[in-house]
């Protein structure tokens, strides 16, 4: 037979080894082109590949290094928030 009453001071007998099976979710991904080519001024489009788990309203760019040398980068006009151009500067 077991006795209970000395057994309460005993450590509880647990299987301590917890595993938590977690994959990190991507929230966002972004890939925009490494270069765009094209002559002074011109306006090249900017191919963005956007997957968004909650979908995307707009993109802030920095694009302080570019205006300083006489381009921009600009939305295309149409309702995506994909749709960007870069103006190429001389």
């Amino acid at each position: 037979l077991r006795t209970l009453s000395g057994s309460r001071y005993d450590l509880v007998q647990r299987n301590n080894n917890i595993i938590l099976e977690y994959k990190k979710q991507d929230i966002l991904s972004l890939n925009i082109p490494h270069d765009i080519n094209g002559t002074e001024h011109s306006t090249q489009k900017i191919q963005l590949i956007v997957k968004s788990k909650y979908g995307l309203d707009r993109i802030v760019w920095d694009d302080s290094a570019l205006r300083s040398q006489g381009g921009q980068i600009q939305h295309g006009g149409s309702q995506s928030a994909q749709d960007y151009q870069a103006i190429l500067p001389a």
